[in-house]
């Protein structure tokens, strides 16, 4: 348990940097580092070394861009990537004020490190700018359409066409893939019209492209159903009484 507490520390600090520093009360790293190793129970170091596995995924530092990350720390971006800076700070402080009457430690019993696949941030970056060159390079005459923003179930489309693009990154040269409900949804009734689109060792120079097109035609996937951490601001009926 004390691991994956670590381990959430570390994220907010890697994904809000002196934001999350400043908004700890430290005076600066290597302050936040040693406090949180006290409290913890871990070195400065190993707290740094945390912060620095998860800093692939943002702009501030190079991290540890070379490792992959384990499957403990993809199940923290999954659990808690989603959150604001504010409601993953109040989770940060219950780790580090060991708030006992938290909801967190029950929480964080359904926080599984057991997933298999890559993480989407680092690795799905690098997959989706090889797609966008490739695509340039093979279809010049069609205008890829970036609807990655956009939640539709798919990454790219194409211009005048119903042809959609989901991409797909893989850190080796082997690996299995991760759908959420709206793109397999998507898939399904897009059929024919639906590229499941590959990239292969993604940070190598041996980097190499697939397409399945039709992907539930015959991909049978393990559905699994994961807990979400969300953190709720409740306002009682007494106070909006009182700003009546």
């Amino acid at each position: 348990m004390n691991r994956t507490k670590l381990l959430i520390v570390a994220f907010y600090l890697s994904k809000f940097d002196k934001t999350a520093v400043t908004n700890l009360g430290y005076d600066g790293f290597r302050d936040a580092f040693r406090t949180i190793g006290d409290k913890l129970g871990y070195s400065p170091n190993t707290v740094k070394n945390r912060r620095d596995d998860f800093d692939p995924l943002f702009p501030h530092r190079a991290g540890w861009h070379q490792v992959e990350l384990s499957s403990n720390s993809l199940s923290i971006v999954d659990n808690f990537d989603h959150l604001s800076e504010e409601g993953l700070r109040v989770i940060v402080l219950d780790i580090l004020n060991q708030n006992a009457d938290s909801d967190l430690n029950t929480t964080l019993e359904n926080v599984s490190g057991e997933k298999k696949y890559v993480a989407i941030g680092l690795t799905g970056k690098k997959a989706e700018t090889y797609f966008i060159e490739w695509f340039s390079v093979n279809y010049p005459d069609f205008n890829l359409i970036d609807t990655r923003d956009l939640g539709c179930g798919y990454d790219f489309a194409v211009e005048d066409s119903e042809k959609v693009f989901e991409v797909k990154g893989l850190s080796g040269s082997d690996g299995g893939i991760r759908f959420t409900d709206k793109e397999w949804s998507v898939a399904n009734v897009k059929g024919e019209n639906y590229d499941l689109v590959i990239v292969s060792d993604c940070f190598s120079d041996t980097t190499s492209l697939t397409i399945h097109t039709n992907p539930s035609k015959y991909l049978e996937p393990e559905k699994q159903i994961s807990t979400v951490v969300a953190v709720n601001w409740n306002v009682s009926a007494r106070q909006l009484r009182q700003h009546v």
